[in-house]
């Protein structure tokens, strides 16, 4: 999910069409395909008149994936994934993005991809400033 100023302008959440051979290599895909989405909101805001210069902070509860995508030396066991998904590296070298730790506990993207407690559900909701609402019947409901 991204944020411009307050608000929410872009969120997706699907399987990947790719097999992965670890937890690692699924979230540096994901970082990388939120990657591409950030530089395509920033064309669009561009195009808007809305410049975002500020380094862009993607959250990510992998450490593993976060010193992936930080080194910029080439690995071996890493030659697996495709290269298009090194893009990534690429904007973290020119600043343009970051990979910040969240702990699992705090990770709000979760509220898409897993079945949640009410607690956890209730401050997930809360953290995207999504509002619950009471809905209640019109009326009495009959058989």
């Amino acid at each position: 999910m991204f944020f411009f100023r307050s608000g929410a302008v872009s969120w997706s959440s699907k399987k990947q069409p790719t097999f992965a051979l670890s937890s690692t290599e699924v979230e540096y895909r994901g970082a990388a395909i939120a990657a591409c989405e950030v530089v395509w909101l920033q064309k669009l805001f561009s195009d808007l008149g809305q410049s975002v210069d500020a380094l862009v902070v993607i959250y990510c509860d992998n450490i593993s994936n976060i010193l992936l995508a930080n080194n910029p030396v080439y690995h071996a066991r890493t030659k697996h994934i495709e290269v298009h998904y090194h893009f990534i590296k690429k904007k973290i070298s020119t600043k343009e993005i970051d990979l910040i730790h969240v702990s699992t506990k705090d990770q709000v993207a979760d509220i898409f991809t897993k079945a949640l407690g009410i607690d956890k559900l209730r401050k997930f909701r809360k953290m995207l400033s999504v509002l619950e609402v009471d809905l209640s019947l019109r009326g009495s409901v009959e058989n």
